[in-house]
């Protein structure tokens, strides 16, 4: 059980750092918003709004691979000799509640393209992580 646990855990801090990574590549190629604008929330949005589609694409890149390399880790950490596929899908299942708090709570007025895509691709892809690590 402690193995299990310890797998999600860094499955989640290796998922969250490729994230970051993909999202500051993404604050190197686009002009991060001014002071002004990150202090109010509707500038926020609309600068959200106005980003070039190439912005978002870097972005869902990251979530792709990281609910990849978080199955997949989860997997090969937890060495499930049964084949059960339960640490992927509570990695998978985290990565999706952060996208939702980040996506309807935290920053709305993302593309709707990016939302859905985004949403769509955490269970599939650790789910092919999983099924790869086996």
């Amino acid at each position: 059980m402690g193995r299990k646990v310890l797998a999600v855990i860094v499955a989640m801090i290796v998922a969250w750092a490729i994230i970051m990574i993909s999202q500051m590549l993404n604050a190197a190629l686009i002009m991060p918003p001014a002071a002004d604008v990150m202090a109010n929330p509707d500038r926020m949005r609309e600068y959200i709004a106005a980003m070039p589609n190439s912005a978002y694409t870097m972005v869902l890149i990251g979530y792709v691979v990281a609910s990849f390399a978080g199955g997949f880790i989860a997997t090969k950490m937890a060495r499930n000799v049964g084949g059960g596929f339960v640490e992927s899908i509570v990695v998978a299942a985290l990565l999706e509640l952060g996208a939702i708090l980040n996506f309807f709570v935290m920053m709305p007025g993302r593309a709707m393209w990016f939302v859905i895509a985004s949403l769509l691709c955490f269970f599939p892809l650790a789910l092919l992580g999983h099924r790869l690590a086996r």
